[in-house]
């Protein structure tokens, strides 16, 4: 990367790094909080109350937007905030009003009435070690319902945060012998196929098959002549072919073949199906599985592909690209930075050394030159010209 040592570009790097920092190990810890349902309010009603006075509040001054539900939601994420940033209500601030605008607080009839949630019943059937069941959404429990927003000023990747304000169930497998939620049709489900059903015509060839939600929802299409299901785990397809797949309408459409996903990509030809939707990673862990899919489709021209996550995983890539920012700042300004890359773990290393590959003809001469590489949108262009493999 070339970084021009110009007076705008050092003020811009060094008033977002002083501040980065801090929303960094915040936005981390609330999200993996989120992520694992330990966000639950002790006192709901209390909070509740809050939210009334907030939004009368509001009322006398004009206030617009925000009903008292997702404040009621935002004041719980506010109390988690604080709590992991005591004395540093600036950063506590700042993060909310990053998080406020995209936050939702869901109608759980446009849910019922989704045609996978209303239609596909999953009630007691179980299969071996997997129970197909429903398992509910408490008020007020927090989730990440799609990819995150990333066009922030500190180029961080902000969750978009959602609940229900009454108790929601929803479809899902669970592993019997660990206990635990194996697949599930919840608001992220829905958010983030729904971009892949809407694209989808044609020929349709689906790398994956969960729990058959994209498949379902592609299928009541009437421009999808066909979609083609490649899954490589029995469990899987016995799972979907016995309980599943016979509740479809339109199951005709329907074919399910057993086979690695990426030896299957390698032998069909270009324009053999007219669209193909990638979605065999859990998330943004699996980057190594993204790539190896990403590079293998290379040559497809004929057959639009979408990547599940995708934004997902080039937002989680700019953290790299910021350290090939500070490294080039660092070199201009004669200062030896605290990072030894040598130290890091080898897929650290991996992701270090791919980015820097991928960056190392980019030329930022003014500020906004950062914030068009800061857009996951331009990574992912970045990468789909790039010929360099992860």
């Amino acid at each position: 990367m070339k970084l021009a040592n110009t007076k705008r570009i050092n003020e811009k790097i060094m008033q977002i790094e002083s501040i980065r920092q801090a929303l960094l190990m915040l936005n981390g810890t609330v999200t993996n909080q989120i992520a694992s349902s330990y966000i639950i309010p002790e006192s709901l009603e209390a909070i509740k109350a809050d939210a009334v006075k907030l939004r009368e509040n509001m009322d006398k001054n004009n206030g617009k937007g925000y009903s008292v539900e997702q404040i009621t939601m935002l004041l719980i994420v506010e109390a988690v905030a604080a709590q992991l940033m005591p004395g540093n209500p600036k950063i506590v601030d700042m993060y909310m009003n990053l998080i406020a605008p995209e936050s939702k607080v869901f109608d759980i009839n446009e849910f019922k009435n989704n045609p996978y949630i209303k239609n596909i019943a999953f009630h007691n059937q179980q299969l071996g070690d997997y129970d197909l069941c429903t398992q509910n959404m408490a008020p007020y429990e927090l989730m990440i319902y799609n990819i995150p927003q990333s066009n922030t000023p500190f180029y961080i990747s902000i969750p978009r945060i959602g609940c229900f304000s009454k108790e929601f169930s929803y479809p899902s497998i669970r592993q019997t012998s660990i206990k635990s939620t194996w697949m599930s049709v919840t608001p992220n489900e829905v958010y983030t196929v729904q971009g892949a059903v809407d694209n989808a015509k044609g020929k349709v060839l689906t790398l994956g098959c969960g729990m058959g939600y994209f498949a379902y929802m592609a299928s009541l299409k009437e421009d999808v002549e066909s979609i083609t299901i490649v899954e490589l785990e029995q469990d899987v397809i016995d799972l979907f072919e016995k309980h599943i797949l016979p509740q479809f309408e339109n199951k005709e459409k329907i074919t399910v073949v057993k086979a690695d996903a990426i030896e299957f990509m390698k032998n069909i030809s270009d324009g053999e199906y007219d669209y193909c939707f990638a979605d065999i990673w859990i998330g943004i862990e699996d980057m190594d599985v993204y790539f190896s899919v990403k590079e293998v489709s290379r040559h497809m021209r004929k057959t639009k592909i979408d990547y599940w996550i995708e934004e997902s995983f080039a937002s989680y890539l700019l953290s790299y690209i910021w350290m090939e920012v500070l490294k080039a700042f660092a070199k201009n300004n004669h200062i030896e930075l605290p990072i030894n890359e040598a130290n890091l773990p080898e897929e650290e290393l991996r992701k270090v050394n791919y980015i820097h590959r991928l960056m190392k003809n980019v030329e930022i001469n003014k500020p906004e030159d950062m914030d068009y590489y800061f857009n996951p949108k331009n990574i992912i262009k970045l990468i789909n010209k790039s010929k360099l493999t992860f």
